[in-house]
């Protein structure tokens, strides 16, 4: 696997922040080395994946918890063990990527990890806290008791997401002007949920006050774009991680130096 040159540049302040959803979907499949190579030549420097996990405990970046839709294949990935998932091929060329790889391979990278049930979560935090080498994360799941786990046994500071419930609670604050204190510091949310509007004014001015980054997924159309960037969203993901590119450049609020929330544009 080829590695990827690492550029050192200098930390700054945060402004907008472009994120790859799996790696983005324009030269390679989803959550692929390919996907995460292409926005990282990109300029890309925060990353969105999923994790599952084999039977025999490896942690693999891919969405789905079964293989039918990604290779037709159907059978749960914690029913096959690594070195079987190892020689399976996407679109007969692309492997799925032990996560531990991808990590290492963008090292200087932030990536936004979603663990998909609690036994990835666990091994996750066993990998987490026997490498101090993995720094730059963003931990989330759409399970509370998931997220609750990472959260209590990881044994450093790292940022985290809001739940799914979490989420539910926020909205209700705001709608009962409550002010409350959270275990999380990003909201990644879609701009709605079941016919609710999500993404306001409202939601984003009581965000900022309160410190929380707003995260909108998954944006692939430039004019929805734009209207999030317009309103103050702090970061959005996007499949079409070239027409997020071209319209943060029309927005000018990208900063090119920007490596703690990272984003560089060549």
């Amino acid at each position: 696997m080829k590695k990827i040159k690492i550029k050192k540049i200098q930390m700054c302040k945060h402004i907008f922040t472009p994120i790859a959803h799996r790696g983005g979907t324009e030269v390679a499949f989803e959550n692929t080395f390919e996907a995460f190579a292409d926005a990282y030549a990109l300029g890309y420097r925060w990353l969105e994946t999923d994790v599952q996990i084999s039977k025999d405990g490896v942690l693999y970046a891919i969405h789905d918890n079964n293989l039918k839709r990604v290779v037709g294949i159907n059978i749960n990935i914690d029913q096959l063990n690594s070195d079987d998932l190892d020689q399976i091929l996407i679109s007969g060329k692309h492997r799925i990527p032990r996560l531990d790889l991808l990590l290492r391979n963008f090292c200087d990278v932030t990536f936004n990890l979603d663990a998909k049930n609690i036994n990835a979560a666990k091994a996750l935090v066993n990998l987490i806290n026997s490498d101090k080498s993995f720094q730059n994360l963003c931990l989330g799941s759409f399970s509370h008791k998931t997220i609750n786990y990472i959260r209590e046994f990881l044994r450093r500071d790292l940022p985290t997401s809001f739940s799914r419930l979490e989420v539910f609670w926020l909205v209700l604050d705001i709608k009962f002007n409550k002010e409350a204190k959270y275990n999380a510091s990003y909201l990644q949310i879609p701009k709605s949920y079941l016919g609710y509007k999500l993404v306001s004014k409202k939601l984003l001015d009581y965000c900022k006050k309160n410190g929380i980054k707003v995260h909108v997924w998954t944006i692939n159309e430039r004019n929805e774009m734009k209207n999030l960037i317009g309103m103050g969203v702090d970061g959005i993901m996007t499949d079409n991680c070239r027409t997020l590119l071209d319209v943060t450049k029309e927005y000018k609020v990208v900063d090119k130096k920007i490596v703690l929330d990272p984003f560089l544009i060549n």
